[in-house]
């Protein structure tokens, strides 16, 4: 399976425009892949000022943002995943979806918030899943998720080979912190940020760029730098991800205690 991932700085607002430099950035980078993965809230940008604003950007799945999309991935003949502000009535979600040519193939609401996203989104309430792409098993998780490690190893447990990061950070340890996350899971991480700043209703944010693919292995495959637009290519091997023995005589989990863990602090 072939992955590519394209990181740039979208400007706060300016859909069209935004929309556009994503379109001609896929459409010229000849990459041949069978996954585009895109940032979080690639299309709007993120510090929102207030959850008015936040509505007035957010659309619903299949909105404007999906119409573009699928068509990119119709023209590309490839799968491309993405993040966006959803709006389903009345409320509102950080949420991220993998479109093909034949439309939706899997919806996914942020689970774990940070800081002033609960001022605009609910918490998601869509279970986690995997699909197929080009023969590998893929899972979706956004940004601050990786904080939570039972994410990463919920989609382990569903079988994913791939975990599709879309992510905003403004923290610098996620970077890192995603070795450990396919190392606890011997999966592929690939984690697609943005780059620029965004200072705005007093809060002004710098995100730190840093797209990456991970190996099984915990190895860096490719990355892209702090400050930068550009793309990077991996070709991913699913029968790595698949192996879980860690040696002949450890297996990464079946090995595993669930009856001594503890579900939750001890305090409360």
């Amino acid at each position: 399976m072939r992955v590519a991932l394209y990181q740039y700085a979208p400007r706060f607002g300016e859909v069209a425009r935004n929309l556009d430099q994503v379109e001609a950035a896929l459409l010229g980078a000849g990459a041949d892949a069978d996954l585009w993965i895109l940032p979080e809230l690639f299309s709007t940008g993120y510090n929102f000022a207030d959850r008015d604003e936040a509505r007035s950007l957010a659309e619903e799945v299949e909105g404007e943002t999906w119409d573009r999309v699928r068509k990119w991935a119709q023209r590309l003949d490839c799968a491309i995943a993405y993040g966006f502000a959803e709006r389903d009535r009345d409320v509102l979600y950080n949420s991220g979806a993998i479109v093909d040519r034949s439309g939706t193939r899997l919806h996914y609401r942020k689970l774990h918030l940070f800081d002033r996203e609960r001022l605009f989104f609910e918490a998601g309430n869509r279970k986690l899943e995997v699909i197929e792409i080009a023969g590998a098993r893929c899972g979706m998780m956004i940004c601050f998720d990786w904080r939570f490690p039972e994410t990463a190893r919920s989609l382990g447990f569903l079988g994913a080979d791939l975990i599709v990061h879309p992510s905003n950070l403004v923290l610098p340890w996620c970077p890192d912190a995603m070795i450990t996350r396919a190392l606890e899971n011997n999966v592929y991480v690939a984690t697609v940020d943005r780059w620029g700043i965004e200072d705005r209703a007093g809060q002004k944010l710098r995100f730190i760029g840093r797209s990456q693919v991970i190996s099984p292995a915990g190895a860096r495959l490719a990355a892209l730098g702090e400050a930068e637009d550009g793309w990077i290519v991996v070709d991913i091997d699913p029968a790595v991800a698949r192996q879980k023995q860690v040696n002949s005589n450890n297996h990464l989990y079946r090995d595993r205690r669930p009856d001594f863990y503890v579900d939750g602090p001890v305090d409360g």
